[in-house]
């Protein structure tokens, strides 16, 4: 009986450890396919404030495009947006992306007042109702933002396109 009882832990050990070990690894993977994903701009929508959808690369790709993923009660999101709001020329050259979950247009839109963003020439605040940024750019943390360029056909450092220039969690 205890020869019995010391395979049975055996066995259920390697069974755990066996899936574990699976687990660890796709999350490796999930974690590298997100990694290489973002670094150039995803075609994905979100929904404005209008209730249209809007495509984030489809943006004028002359200009960079920083893309903030935030929640209008997160304090640092609070600080860098009155942040944009106060500096709104230094960003009229950049596509400036906001991107909220499941929030409120009426919240969403008192929000960018308060921060003046609606000062802010290039900005689009989008919804994200189908909770796809988690899912598109890897991470849903407050505040996330994501800054991508177009690097012109000209340019011998890379020839890629649409690069992420920077990643902040």
């Amino acid at each position: 009986m205890k020869i019995l009882l010391k395979y049975l832990i055996i066995i259920a050990l390697l069974v755990v450890g066996g899936w574990l070990a699976t687990q660890t690894y796709q999350t490796v993977q999930a974690k590298k396919e997100i990694g290489k994903r973002v670094q150039t701009l995803q075609h994905c929508s979100f929904e404005s404030l209008n209730g249209g959808q809007i495509f984030v690369d489809e943006f004028d790709k002359r200009k960079p495009t920083v893309i903030i993923y935030f929640n209008p009660e997160c304090e640092h999101c609070q600080y860098e947006a009155s942040e944009i709001g106060k500096e709104a020329e230094q960003f009229a050259k950049a596509n400036m992306i906001l991107i909220t979950p499941n929030d409120s247009v009426k919240r969403v839109e008192a929000f960018a007042a308060k921060y003046q963003l609606w000062e802010v020439d290039n900005l689009t605040i989008l919804l994200d109702h189908g909770k796809q940024f988690k899912n598109r750019f890897g991470t849903a943390v407050f505040p996330s933002t994501f800054i991508y360029f177009l690097l012109l056909p000209y340019d011998s450092i890379s020839k890629r396109q649409n690069k992420s220039w920077f990643t902040y969690h």
